[in-house]
């Protein structure tokens, strides 16, 4: 039984991101029902009617019933020479597909159907909720042709995209009902081959590890990618593991050299979190580490607390730059406004290891502070030393 096409996290994740951050971009760039592409099409696109040409509507037709597309559609072939591809061009009031190449030569009626239902997604996706998934398309879209734009927004614009896609290509296969036929028609279109076999192509997909090397893509997904997700789709039990594997296929999480705005939130949140427990041991609770605690929007807490209270959540997981800023934030924390180092340091040591970054801040005061042998063998006896937790 297929899964209800419902947007990804990441698109809900982004759009209150960015309507929160730019709240009259976003308003402005909500698709208007006065928007037209009509005049383009008619000058550049020939228009497939209905009476004509009976099979790309049919398929169009089927497509937007299993998807509950209610708004008129219509289907144009692009007079340009190139090859076989569909594309949606957007329009409040009508769902209009341009279809080029050889497609409908190459595709059987299934795979049509599902290559329209991908087509029929973007629309259903960028009409949902008020149209603020378009909105934020179209912000992020902008902010890619402006020089002063930072490398977050640029990264999200990127995840964004991929996400679309993966969430289209979820539309061809409610469309059609088929995984062979969506992933048939997906594999048809980028190769251009008529005997493309989608069952041995989702064969090479799970010999694939995408938890392990995410897309670099920017467009779309790899192929493999894309057939990878949307069997996992209809055959993973947890929608949430399925969302969080996909997400970690299409960009590393909380990695600091592709950083996105969905991340940047994620480790201000886990920042001010570390901040927030770390100031409940006693030996940083000077004024000057109270005060650091405060510019991290973080209320110091009322008074010191046993480390046994501060939770255990790892952080080991964390990309290794990641983990190297989070160092730098608990060491300064340890070094804020005092010339003996050696209680706030053993403290933190303590504290990491409840958080497996032990050997990572370690390594970091080491180098950063210069310790000698002697003073990195005395803070890890300073560290063991204080009073028990629990396990």
């Amino acid at each position: 039984m297929l899964r209800e096409l419902t947007p990804l996290p990441y698109h809900r994740a982004v759009a209150d991101i960015l309507e929160r951050e730019n709240p009259r971009a976003c308003a402005s760039l909500l698709p208007r029902t006065s928007e037209t592409g009509d005049d383009d099409l008619l000058r550049h696109a020939y228009r497939l009617e209905p009476r004509s040409h009976p099979r790309p509507h049919a398929a169009l037709l089927r497509a937007a019933s299993a998807l509950g597309v209610t708004v008129p559609v219509q289907v144009h072939a692009d007079e340009q020479p190139v090859g076989p591809n569909a594309e949606l061009v957007f329009v409040p009031h009508t769902a209009v597909i341009v279809i080029s190449g050889s497609l409908l030569d190459l595709l059987d009626d299934d795979e049509l159907t599902s290559v329209m239902g991908h087509e029929l997604a973007h629309h259903v996706l960028w009409s949902a909720e008020g149209g603020r998934y378009l909105a934020a398309t179209r912000l992020l879209e902008a902010a890619e042709h402006d020089g002063r734009t930072t490398s977050e927004y640029l990264e999200t614009a990127r995840r964004l995209r991929l996400s679309t896609e993966l969430y289209a290509d979820r539309g061809a296969l409610v469309a059609c009902g088929v995984l062979e036929a969506a992933v048939g028609g997906l594999l048809k279109v980028t190769t251009g081959m008529r005997d493309a076999d989608p069952e041995a192509y989702l064969r090479q997909a799970d010999e694939i590890s995408f938890a392990t090397s995410a897309s670099a893509r920017r467009t779309h997904p790899e192929t493999v990618l894309r057939a990878w997700a949307l069997q996992r789709w209809i055959t993973g039990e947890s929608l949430a593991d399925l969302e969080a594997e996909v997400a970690a296929a299409i960009g590393p999480r909380l990695d600091l050299s592709t950083l996105d705005l969905v991340g940047q939130d994620d480790l201000a949140s886990i920042t001010r979190e570390l901040v927030r427990q770390a100031a409940f041991l006693e030996q940083l609770r000077t004024p000057e580490g109270l005060a650091l605690v405060e510019r991290y929007d973080v209320t110091a807490p009322p008074g010191p607390s046993p480390l046994s209270e501060v939770g255990r959540e790892s952080l080991g997981g964390l990309p290794a730059e990641t983990r190297r800023y989070v160092c730098a934030v608990l060491t300064d924390l340890a070094t804020a406004g005092t010339d003996d180092l050696t209680g706030p340091l053993a403290a933190t040591l303590a504290f990491a290891r409840r958080k497996e970054l032990g050997e990572d801040l370690l390594g970091f005061v080491t180098e950063e502070l210069g310790l000698s042998e002697r003073q990195r063998a005395r803070l890890v006896a300073d560290a063991e030393a204080l009073p028990a937790v629990d396990a």
